[in-house]
């Protein structure tokens, strides 16, 4: 398997329903950066935090913890320099999310999963929200792809392959 192979996955779903994608290095727009860290916090937080919860409770307390470290990490960036030209800016936004990519892998490792299956599973589910003319089905009010008939969601199979690691331990 390439080094490169989740880029290239998820690359391709960026082709096929039309996702923004640059051809050559460039920074994100801040606007483009907060959806991104929206919708990255939303799975790798809030999902992460409630699938780690064993009641509401529990959960909302774990959601208050991350908002005092997040807090305390706007702390320690405000002492940090901002970028100054797109080239910095670039370096700074690849740095962050290498680390957090390193930090994600390091949860599966910590988790003891082998996140390439899981990623096939999610891989596969993504891919196929496509219509029968193989285009995306979008929600014409905002552009959201929608799921069409038939479509499958991927929690049964990944709970098959995370059923099929334990028994493999």
């Amino acid at each position: 398997m390439s080094k490169r192979y989740f880029f290239e996955e998820v690359r391709q779903f960026h082709e096929t329903f039309g996702h923004p994608e640059a051809k050559t290095p460039e920074p994100l727009v801040l606007d483009r950066a907060v959806k991104r860290s929206v919708w990255t916090a939303e799975e790798a937080v809030v999902e992460f935090l409630h699938q780690s919860s064993r009641n509401e409770a529990e959960f909302l307390e774990a959601v208050a913890a991350f908002k005092q470290g997040l807090d305390q990490a706007v702390e320690k960036s405000l002492s940090m320099p901002l970028p100054e030209s797109d080239v910095e800016r670039l370096v700074g936004q690849g740095d962050a999310l290498t680390d957090a990519l390193y930090f994600v892998m390091g949860s599966f490792v910590e988790l003891g999963l082998d996140p390439v299956p899981m990623f096939e599973i999610v891989q596969r589910a993504n891919m196929a929200k496509l219509g029968p003319d193989g285009k995306p089905i979008l929600r014409e009010s905002d552009n959201k792809i929608m799921k069409p008939e038939g479509w499958m969601p991927p929690e049964p199979e990944l709970e098959a392959e995370v059923l099929r690691q334990m028994a493999k331990k």
